[in-house]
């Protein structure tokens, strides 16, 4: 989840970088020589690899002081490039004892950069407790970073924060504070007013003026133009505060982009009781997969909270806010992720697992992710579309799920240019769905133009079948369900017209009894479902095993831990229109304009092993063709949905 070192050298580029600016280290000090200056220019222009060994080669030809200087200055080199065992190596033939008063604290400096390299940050602070009175500002300057990152790395707040408002003090531009600044409100503004006073009891008055302000922010998360008359009264308040003009809109720019690519400590709200409690479990086991095939160098925090009580929900996110999370992923229930996005703001990013509509704007750090039957029905839409299909006909059952499936397909299909369809709700408890297919496909109407279709040809008469008004079908149902369906269709009379479906219809694979009703179905199914690698420790083949015969129902859970894992550190590129999807196991992941993350899922056609057919196109890049429908009957009002009905 972490690049190796380019977090860790040098704090402030790190820290730039996820703002898309940076800092170009500036170069060290050397001995007047044509030739270190030389190296010294190349490190400026971060050709460290090239400055490290000019500098090696000097030390070969130099005097034993300046030697030490030039083995310093090449680890130093070589730590910046990413070279960190060769720099240690270099570091281990110095004379320590031999360098001038001077160059102490620089070696100090350049052996914590190494040790935070190394993942060593209580060794990073050893080595860096006090500031001598003749260090240069620019020691000063990486003396604060080192700090900072070291106590970002032990995930301390209050130090982290403390150490970047003494770097602040000491930057000169403008652009340098203003993302430093930026940095020291997006980590105060996560705490709640209480949290602050309690970690910060005696601030001094610049200090005072961050805490404020950040307690401002947190009232107008998401309203940069209402904060302006609060702001002023702020800035009456603390005249001297070292805040740049800039930086509302630097901040406010930042929480569009809410999401860490660093993450470090995740905190994951799944219940541990209930009727959740069994998919959340399975969501668990994927996910922890995902988090033990990391490297362990890589491997955030991870911290799991009972959100059993989904009323509790909101006391539970400020205590893991509080608790140094970088991000959340979870709650399960509905009612829990309602309650989250109805809320004006949140004290740090959120990955819900689950979808939700509100009348209200949901908040900018909020993202939701689920397996939608829904969205599924909407990816059957567009896949019709994209195949050049024209008119539908959809069997749905009667049930609620049933209604918002058929309904998300026929706004959807409305939205690509499709006209009107047919379809037809049959009851899901009923054993016997003969009538209501035989309504949807006009079985007694097509029954009858065969007859006359077959009387003709025995006279030798010329007959043309009128148009059916329908060119495939889309059926809504498990696999039970589907196992009497789909032969139902056959039997009246529509052998010739595909079948989709969804991926319910399925459980992941087919035995020899239900080939024969199931197969040739086409449905969208996540990629992993259909992953046969033997050798790929995330695959099915790996980790279904794993769940309880009785749990087996939430297989494709596994898949959606895994990817609710993975995505975290890639949400805020989602939101970048123009970059290409994330590459899930559970499909292509993107995100749409509510941040709801949404799948474009594999689509096959069922066999014995399901033959793959391609991938659901982005739904802006397919359309229903127009199509004359010369006496085609619906047997409802095209202005109402079946959950309308």
């Amino acid at each position: 989840m972490r690049n190796r070192y380019a977090v860790q050298v040098f704090f402030i580029i790190m820290l730039l970088s996820l703002a898309g600016c940076g800092i170009t280290p500036t170069k060290p000090a050397a001995p007047v020589d044509p030739q270190a200056g030389h190296a010294a220019r190349m490190f400026e222009q971060q050709r460290y690899e090239a400055a490290a060994d000019l500098y090696l080669d000097l030390a070969k030809r130099a005097t034993n002081t300046t030697r030490n200087l030039y083995l310093l200055l090449a680890a130093d080199s070589l730590i910046h490039n990413g070279q960190l065992d060769k720099a240690e190596d270099i570091l281990q033939q110095l004379d320590s004892m031999a360098l001038p008063r001077e160059q102490q604290f620089r070696q100090a400096l350049i052996r914590a950069d190494l040790a935070l390299g190394h993942h060593q940050p209580e060794q990073a602070l050893n080595l860096l407790s006090a500031i001598p009175p003749e260090a240069s500002n620019e020691e000063k300057i990486r003396f604060h970073t080192i700090r900072a990152t070291a106590f970002r790395e032990r995930q301390d707040g209050v130090r982290y924060v403390t150490e970047l408002i003494a770097l602040d003090k000491l930057l000169a531009a403008d652009e340098e504070q203003l993302q430093i600044q930026t940095e020291i409100l997006s980590v105060l503004a996560r705490h709640s007013p209480q949290s602050l006073k309690e970690l910060f009891p005696a601030p001094d008055a610049i200090t005072r003026g961050w805490l404020e302000l950040a307690g401002l922010l947190r009232d107008f998360p998401d309203a940069p133009g209402e904060i302006i008359a609060p702001y002023r009264e702020w800035r009456d308040l603390y005249p001297d505060h070292p805040a740049v003009p800039e930086l509302l809109t630097s901040y406010y720019n930042r929480q569009q982009q809410q999401v860490p690519v660093d993450v470090r400590q995740i905190a994951v709200l799944l219940p541990l009781e209930g009727p959740y409690a069994a998919p959340a479990r399975a969501i668990r086991d994927g996910l922890m997969s995902a988090w033990y095939n990391d490297p362990d160098e890589s491997r955030p925090r991870i911290n799991f909270y009972d959100s059993s009580n989904s009323e509790q929900i909101w006391p539970l996110l400020n205590q893991v806010a509080d608790a140094g999370a970088d991000i959340v992923i979870g709650p399960l229930s509905k009612q829990a992720v309602v309650q989250l996005a109805r809320a004006g703001n949140l004290p740090l990013p959120v990955l819900a697992l689950n979808q939700v509509s509100t009348d209200s704007i949901p908040p900018q750090n909020l993202y939701q992710y689920s397996l939608s039957p829904e969205d599924e029905a909407r990816q059957v839409a567009i896949w019709a579309a994209y195949q050049g299909y024209r008119e539908p006909a959809m069997l749905y059952p009667s049930s609620s799920l049933g209604k918002r499936m058929a309904t998300a397909f026929m706004e959807t299909w409305r939205q690509l240019g499709g006209a009107s369809m047919r379809s037809q709700a049959y009851d899901p408890a009923s054993k016997d769905f003969s009538t209501p297919v035989a309504r949807l496909v006009m079985s007694a109407q097509r029954k009858a133009q065969l007859e006359e279709q077959k009387k003709a040809r025995e006279e030798g008469v010329e007959y043309t079948l009128p148009p059916r008004g329908m060119d495939f079908i889309f059926a809504i149902g498990n696999k039970q369900q589907m196992r009497q369906i789909r032969p139902m269709l056959q039997f009246h009379f529509t052998e010739d017209l595909p079948v989709l479906s969804t991926s319910r219809a399925w459980d992941g694979q087919l035995r020899n009894d239900e080939s024969f009703d199931l197969a040739g179905i086409i449905l969208p199914e996540m990629p992993w479902m259909l992953d046969r690698d033997t050798d790929n420790p995330l695959s099915r083949k790996a980790l279904q095993d794993y769940l309880a015969r009785s749990e087996r129902k939430y297989l494709r859970l596994l898949p959606m831990g895994i990817d609710a894992y993975q995505v975290l550190s890639h949400l805020g590129k989602l939101e970048t229109p123009g970059l290409p999807p994330f590459k899930g196991n559970t499909g292509l992941l993107y995100l749409d304009d509510k941040r709801q993350l949404l799948r474009r899922m594999t689509w096959i056609s069922l066999q014995a092993q399901p033959r793959v057919l391609g991938i659901t196109p982005p739904p802006n890049a397919v359309s229903v063709l127009p199509v004359e429908l010369p006496g085609a009957t619906t047997n409802f009002n095209e202005s109402t949905t079946p959950a309308q009905r």
